[in-house]
């Protein structure tokens, strides 16, 4: 089955997303925007034949099965709620919401209505990744230790600038934090029994910088490092008995480094492409919407990371309340 799908946004990750559509020809449906002439632009580009300016039209299609929501975080809880009332399923870009309120009341009506919700988040739909998984959870990297996750960029401070932008859904938790911790919690075997997280904020009050520890009763333990302060690698290392898996630039890997503790020595494991990563997600929604039972393998994850976010602002206020 493959679903008529409308993109609601032309910013560069929905031309991200048409391009990996047609690489692997599969057609778009529909594109929307409020600009009529980015809308037009964008659907000659990628050879759209439903051309969208207002949002309800979208809704009101009877030919539209799915968005792909591609607009700013602010905006996405109230697009996908209309969305989902109206009978489409949704795919929504990280961070999915602003909040797990929001995020809750989402799963809640998709529930209700019979219809998939789920964050794009290209990390849980890497063959990588879902190899490495795999290998871990048959004790291949033995008992897990040590995560770590390093994810950074030097952002210039600008109080307009959407990442310092609090009523745009600014900070560096919703931009990088949310693949530093989903890069964490996809590799722990059980969810964390202790969180404790630091944090810089900017002028605006968003959060500008922040290390965040997890800790279970497995005895694994992860460290997620973020910031818009400082330019960090795009790292991730899962550290077990048996050795470690070293990820460069992981929210899209397609390759890593395996180092055995017994040998000493190191092989790579490659698997899937980078340049394929916006279409392995589209591959697993398109999976889902036709075995719902397997939404839970990506609805938990989601869920997690936003619970881990609730312990994170706890720790924060604390810290801003000691100040």
């Amino acid at each position: 089955m493959t679903l008529n799908w409308t993109i609601i946004g032309t910013g560069t990750i929905a031309n991200e997303m048409a391009t990996a559509f047609n690489k692997n020809h599969t057609n778009i449906y529909g594109v929307f925007s409020r600009n009529k002439e980015k809308v037009e632009d964008f659907a000659n580009r990628y050879l759209i034949d439903k051309r969208f300016n207002d949002l309800e039209d979208v809704f009101l299609d009877k030919n539209v099965d799915a968005v792909y929501i591609a607009t700013p975080h602010n905006t996405h809880f109230d697009i996908a709620k209309q969305a989902l009332i109206n009978g489409k399923h949704v795919f929504m870009e990280k961070a999915i919401t602003l909040n797990k309120t929001d995020l809750d009341i989402l799963e809640t009506l998709a529930f209700e209505k019979n219809l998939i919700l789920m964050e794009a988040m290209t990390i849980v739909h890497m063959p990588l990744m879902k190899e490495l998984k795999k290998k871990i959870s048959q004790g291949e990297l033995g008992d897990i230790k040590n995560i770590s996750v390093t994810h950074g960029s030097f952002k210039p401070y600008d109080e307009k600038n959407r990442f310092f932008n609090p009523d745009l859904g600014g900070g560096v938790l919703l931009d990088m934090g949310v693949y530093g911790v989903t890069g964490a919690m996809y590799f722990m075997n059980k969810y964390p029994d202790d969180v404790h997280s630091f944090v810089d904020f900017a002028p605006t009050t968003v959060d500008e910088q922040s290390v965040t520890i997890l800790y279970n009763s497995n005895g694994e333990m992860a460290t997620v490092s973020v910031s818009l302060q400082a330019k960090q690698p795009k790292a991730l290392t899962i550290s077990g008995t048996k050795g470690y898996f070293r990820i460069h630039d992981y929210p899209r890997a397609d390759s890593g480094v395996w180092y055995h503790t017994e040998t000493g020595k190191t092989e790579e494991l490659k698997l899937g492409k980078t340049e394929d990563a916006l279409f392995y997600e589209i591959l697993d929604f398109e999976e889902v919407v036709k075995q719902p039972g397997k939404l839970n393998i990506y609805k938990q994850i989601t869920d997690d990371v936003f619970k881990i976010f609730e312990e994170m602002k706890k720790d924060w206020s604390k810290q801003i309340s000691n100040k």
